[in-house]
């Protein structure tokens, strides 16, 4: 009789650990796409100076940002100095990282994309928006740290 129940209560034991992790990871998988909700959200960031990281140069070039995840789209729009027209460069969204707190504060988002326009001479792998206690920065980080622009982002909004 007792080694009956000394059974019952080990399968019992085993039952309630294996649907008690299921309950547990389905509720961190869930929290963790909550969380995330962010990073899908169509964002414009507008920078007026990048640092060029193999000589640490910097410059002043007004730019856009325009990021639509929704749309797997990252549109730069560049005032190229001395000139009045502005360069548009599409890139495709293949796969986002991202890492970022909802207040974008700490944390970074990877966006990985495939440039629409073969004859620039921008990133062809990814960029990432980063964030840190002195604001944000969008660069193409992916790429070698010899040819890593940062454009150090002075304000951004969160567009419909």
């Amino acid at each position: 009789m007792i080694t009956r129940i000394s059974v019952f209560c080990k399968y019992l034991m085993i039952c309630l650990l294996f649907f008690g992790s299921i309950s547990l990871i389905a509720q961190t998988t869930n929290a963790s796409k909550e969380n995330k909700k962010h990073c899908q959200q169509k964002m414009k960031l507008f920078s007026d100076k990048i640092i060029l990281t193999l000589n640490q140069l910097e410059h002043s070039i007004q730019s856009e940002i325009i990021i639509d995840p929704t749309h797997f789209n990252i549109r730069t729009i560049v005032q190229i100095p001395n000139k009045q027209d502005k360069k548009v460069t599409d890139f495709t969204i293949k796969e986002i990282k991202c890492e970022m707190n909802e207040d974008m504060t700490s944390g970074q988002i990877m966006y990985l994309v495939k440039n629409d326009n073969p004859k620039s001479k921008v990133t062809n792998s990814g960029f990432i928006l980063k964030a840190t206690q002195k604001g944000l920065t969008f660069s193409n980080t992916t790429d070698s740290p010899e040819d890593t622009t940062v454009a150090s982002i002075s304000k951004y909004e969160i567009l419909e």
